[in-house]
C-alpha cells in the first residue's frame, strides 16, 4: 500500500471513530460568539455569525462553513489568513506568489492563478464588513482578529457578485467591556522580531475603545548566495545580463495600527467605527528554477543552485503596499427586527520592482509597477424574527472601485528567440478601471412544521465597468520617457439574478440534516496587461470584457452533535456547474490572455468533526475531495499549431486545485503537579495530493503531494502571563504554490521552509 493510500485510510476511518474535527473553534472572543447550552463538559458550542442573521449556532446553520477561533489561531501560531486554508476542507488560501500580498485564493476548486488585478477573484475577502475588490493588500494579518469564518460554495445571495467559490469572512476584535492591557514579543529564525500592543476598555457607560497596534519584522527564509554555476559560451552574453545581488528577497517590515470604538448611545442602538492602517514593505519574491532550459543552457550556459528555498536573482526586489480602511457600522433594534447600516472605505497604494524571470540575468524584470485604488461601499439591511416560525433577511448594496495601474517591464529579446541579435526593451502599459456594483437581496426561512424548514432568497445585481487602456507595449528607444500613452476605452455592464433554496429538518437538538441548490456569478473582466494584437486585427481585440462566469451548486450534509456533547462530525457532498469559465493563458513570452470557452462540473465531500474523549484533549481535522473536470474547453492551443485542440483541453486537470487535503491535530491542556500553572499542547498534521500549478499542466511543472507538520507548547504559570514555543513545517518540506514556464526554463514560486521561535504575552 502507498504512503498516501495508507493516510487516506488513516484519514477516512477517523470520522468513523468521530476524531475527524469539525468547526475548531474551541472558545470564541465574547463580543463575537457565545456558548450555547448548559453543558459544563464536551465541546462548545461554536457561534458563527457570516450570514447576517445574528448569533447563530454552526450546528444548526444549513451551510458548509468552517470556523475558526483565535484560540486556535494563537496556539497554532498562524499569522496570515494564508495559513488558515490549511484548517478547512477544499481550501487553499495562497498567494498569486509573483508579486507579494497578492491573493489567488480557492475554494471547491474554484480559483484565479495568477496576478492579473483585473480579473475579479472568486473567493471574496471580507474584513470587519468591507468585501475587498482588489486583491492587493488581501493577505490580512490574524492579529488581533476576534473569529474567521469560512463559507464554502456560492454566497450568491449574501454577498453577491465574485463570491462563486466562497467567501473568507474576518472580524476584528471588539473593546472589552473591562480596562485591560496586553503586550507580546516574538522572536524567530530567518530575523524574526515581533512586538504588539492592545489597550481597551471602557471610557464610559456607554463608550468603549481600543488601539491595536502590531509590528513584525524579518530578513526572511530565502536567500541569494549565487549558488548557481555559469559556463562561458561563445556567444559571451551571460557576461553582458548577470548581475551578482546577494541578500534575503523575501523579508518583511509591516506596521499596523487598528483602533477601534464602540458607542451604545441607547439599549437598542450600537455603533462602532473600526480603521485600520497598515504599512508594509516587503522584498520581491522567492522564484526559483524548477526546471532550466533553452537560452539558460544553451546560450547563458547556466545552471541553477539546487530546487530548495535558495534564490538566484540579480537584483534583490522591493514591494510597498500601504493599506486604509475604515468601517462604521450602526445597529437598531426596533422590536421586530434589527436593521443594521455598515459603511466602508478602503485605499491601496501599491509600487513593487520585481525580478520576475528567477535568474541572475536581467531577462524580464517588472521596475517600478505602481497600482493604486479606492474603494467605498454601504450596505443597508434589515433581519427579522416576525415570529418563531419566520425569519426575513433583506437589504441593498453599493460598491465603487477606482483602480489605476501603471505596469512596466524590462525584457531582454533571448526570451523571445535565442537565435540572436539580442537587444534590451523597455515596454509600459497603463490603465484606470472604474467599477459600480448596485443590488438588492432578500431571504427568507419558515419552519412550515416544527424542526422542518424551507429558505429561499435571491440577489439581484447591476454592474458596470469601464476601463481606459495604455496596451502593454513596447517604447520606443531606451527606458521609459517615450513610451506611448494613448488609451483605447471599453465598457462593461451585466445584470444579475442569484437565487438559493434550502431545505433542513432539525431531527433533534443534535443532529441536522440540510439540502441546498444556489448560484453565484463572477463578472465579466478587463484585461488589464492587454498587447497589441497581430496586424490586421484589432489591435484592441484582447482588452475585453470577458462574459461573467456561473456557478451553480447543489449540496446536501448533515451535522451531527453526540457521546453527551463529546463528539462533533459535520459532512457535506456537492455538485458544482461551472459555465464560462474565465481562465488567464500566459504565453512563453509571459503575456496573458484571458479564455472564456469552457464549461466544467466538480463534485466533492467534505467532512469535519471533532472528540473530546476527556476533559482537556481534544482531537481536530478535515479531509476534502474536490473531483474537478471540464465538460468543454474551447480555444486553447496545447500542441503549437495555432489550432485549437479541444479534445485535448477537455483532459486537463483544474490548475492549483488538490483533490485530497486533510488536517488532524490533537490540542493537549494540561498540569503539572510541580510546577505551578498551565500547560497546553498541540501538533497538527496536513496534507495535499498532487497539484497541477499551471492551466496547460505542465509536466514539469506538477507539484507532488506532500505534507507539513507543525507543533506548539504553551505555558501559562499564570493567568497574566503567557509563553509559547512553536514549530511549523518541522520535517522543512520543499514545495511550491504555483510556477511559470517561460522559454528559458520553469521556474516556482511560494512556500515555506521550516519556522520556529518563541513568543511570550503578558495581559495586566
Amino acid at each position: 500500500m502507498s504512503i498516501f493510500n495508507r493516510r487516506l485510510k488513516w484519514v477516512i476511518l477517523l470520522p468513523s471513530a468521530s476524531i475527524i474535527a469539525t468547526g475548531r473553534a474551541e472558545a470564541q472572543s465574547s463580543d463575537q460568539s457565545a456558548e450555547t447550552g448548559s453543558e459544563t463538559h464536551g465541546l462548545t458550542d461554536i457561534v458563527v455569525t457570516a450570514r447576517k442573521q445574528g448569533a447563530e449556532s454552526l450546528q444548526r446553520v444549513p451551510a458548509a462553513i468552517t470556523a475558526i477561533s483565535t484560540d486556535t489561531l494563537d496556539k497554532a501560531q498562524i499569522t496570515s489568513i494564508v495559513d488558515v486554508g490549511r484548517l478547512a476542507p477544499n481550501v487553499q488560501l495562497q498567494t498569486a506568489a509573483s508579486f507579494p500580498g497578492f491573493a489567488n485564493f480557492t475554494i471547491r476548486g474554484l480559483s484565479v492563478n495568477n496576478s492579473l488585478r483585473t480579473l475579479d477573484p472568486t473567493v471574496v475577502v471580507v474584513a470587519d464588513g468591507i468585501a475587498f475588490g482588489d486583491p492587493y493588500g488581501t493577505l490580512v494579518d490574524t492579529f488581533d482578529l476576534g473569529s474567521v469564518e469560512i463559507l464554502r460554495g456560492p454566497q450568491g445571495v449574501l454577498l453577491g457578485r465574485n463570491a462563486t467559490g466562497g467567501a473568507v469572512v474576518l472580524k476584528s476584535r471588539l473593546p472589552a467591556d473591562s480596562f485591560g492591557v496586553e503586550a507580546s514579543v516574538r522572536v524567530g529564525n530567518g530575523g524574526r522580531f515581533d512586538q504588539s500592543l492592545i489597550v481597551e476598555g471602557p471610557l464610559n457607560d456607554r463608550l468603549r475603545a481600543k488601539i491595536a497596534v502590531l509590528h513584525r519584522k524579518s530578513r526572511g527564509l530565502s536567500e541569494d548566495r549565487n549558488g548557481g554555476t555559469i559556463v562561458p559560451t561563445p556567444t559571451g552574453t551571460a557576461a553582458q545580463l548577470y548581475g551578482n545581488a546577494t541578500g534575503h528577497e523575501v523579508r518583511d517590515d509591516v506596521l499596523l495600527i487598528r483602533p477601534t470604538i464602540v458607542w451604545e448611545p441607547t439599549d437598542q442602538v450600537d455603533i462602532s467605527l473600526i480603521a485600520e492602517h497598515v504599512d508594509a514593505t516587503y522584498g520581491g519574491n522567492d522564484a526559483r528554477i524548477i526546471v532550466p532550459r533553452g537560452p539558460l543552457l544553451s546560450v547563458l550556459g547556466y545552471t541553477p543552485p539546487p530546487f530548495s528555498y535558495e534564490i538566484d536573482h540579480d537584483i534583490i526586489g522591493r514591494t510597498k503596499i500601504v493599506t486604509d480602511r475604515a468601517t462604521l457600522e450602526a445597529n437598531w433594534n426596533v422590536g421586530v427586527g434589527t436593521i443594521t447600516s455598515s459603511t466602508g472605505w478602503r485605499k491601496v497604494n501599491h509600487d513593487a520592482t520585481i525580478d520576475i524571470d528567477a535568474t541572475p540575468f536581467t531577462l524580464l524584470h517588472f521596475p517600478d509597477n505602481k497600482n493604486d485604488s479606492d474603494q467605498f461601499s454601504s450596505e443597508l439591511r434589515f433581519a427579522s424574527s416576525f415570529s418563531d416560525r419566520i425569519k426575513i433577511l433583506a437589504g441593498a448594496y453599493y460598491q465603487h472601485l477606482t483602480m489605476t495601474a501603471v505596469e512596466r517591464r524590462i525584457r531582454n529579446t533571448l526570451i523571445v528567440s535565442a537565435a540572436g541579435p539580442f537587444t534590451t526593451q523597455y515596454q509600459e502599459g497603463t490603465y484606470r478601471q472604474t467599477s459600480s456594483n448596485k443590488s438588492v437581496f432578500a431571504n427568507v426561512d419558515w419552519t412550515v412544521l416544527d424542526g422542518l424548514t424551507l429558505s429561499g432568497g435571491a440577489r439581484y445585481t447591476s454592474e458596470r465597468k469601464a476601463i481606459a487602456i495604455a496596451l502593454l507595449r513596447t517604447c520606443p528607444g531606451v527606458g521609459f520617457d517615450a513610451c506611448l500613452t494613448d488609451r483605447q476605452r471599453r465598457k462593461g455592464s451585466w445584470n444579475d439574478v442569484s437565487p438559493r433554496a434550502a431545505i433542513s429538518w432539525q431531527a433533534n437538538r443534535d443532529l441536522l440534516l440540510y439540502g441546498s441548490w444556489t448560484r453565484g456569478f463572477r463578472s465579466g473582466n478587463f484585461n488589464g496587461r492587454a498587447t497589441p494584437a497581430p496586424a490586421p486585427a484589432d489591435p484592441g481585440a484582447g482588452i475585453g470584457p470577458s462574459d461573467p462566469e456561473k456557478a451553480t451548486s447543489f449540496e446536501a450534509g448533515f451535522k451531527a452533535t453526540f457521546l453527551d456533547r463529546r463528539a462533533r462530525l459535520n459532512v457535506a457532498v456537492f455538485v458544482t456547474k461551472y459555465d464560462d469559465i474565465q481562465k488567464v493563458l500566459t504565453s512563453t513570452q509571459s503575456t496573458q490572455t484571458i479564455l472564456n470557452a469552457a464549461s466544467a462540473t466538480i463534485k466533492g465531500i467534505e467532512v469535519e468533526a471533532s472528540l473530546q474523549p476527556i476533559d482537556g484533549l481534544t482531537f481536530d481535522g478535515a479531509f476534502g475531495l474536490t473531483d474537478a473536470s471540464y465538460d468543454r474547453f474551447d480555444g486553447l492551443d496545447l500542441t503549437g499549431d495555432r489550432i485549437p485542440d479541444p479534445a485535448l483541453a477537455k483532459q486537463l486537470s483544474f490548475e492549483r486545485v488538490p483533490k485530497y487535503t486533510a488536517t488532524a491535530a490533537a490540542t493537549y491542556d494540561f498540569s503539572i503537579p510541580v510546577v505551578p500553572g498551565d500547560w497546553s499542547a498541540r501538533v497538527s498534521y496536513s496534507y495535499f495530493s498532487k497539484i497541477y500549478t499551471d492551466l496547460i499542466n505542465t509536466p514539469q511543472a506538477v507539484q507532488p503531494g506532500y505534507d507539513l507538520v507543525d507543533a506548539s507548547l504553551s505555558y501559562m504559570p499564570t493567568e497574566q502571563l503567557t509563553i509559547r514555543a512553536y514549530g511549523r513545517n518541522l520535517s522543512n518540506t520543499n514545495y511550491f504554490d504555483a510556477t511559470q514556464t517561460p522559454t528559458w526554463g520553469i521556474f516556482g514560486f511560494g512556500g515555506s521552509p521550516r519556522t520556529y521561535g518563541v513568543e511570550a504575552t503578558i495581559r495586566f
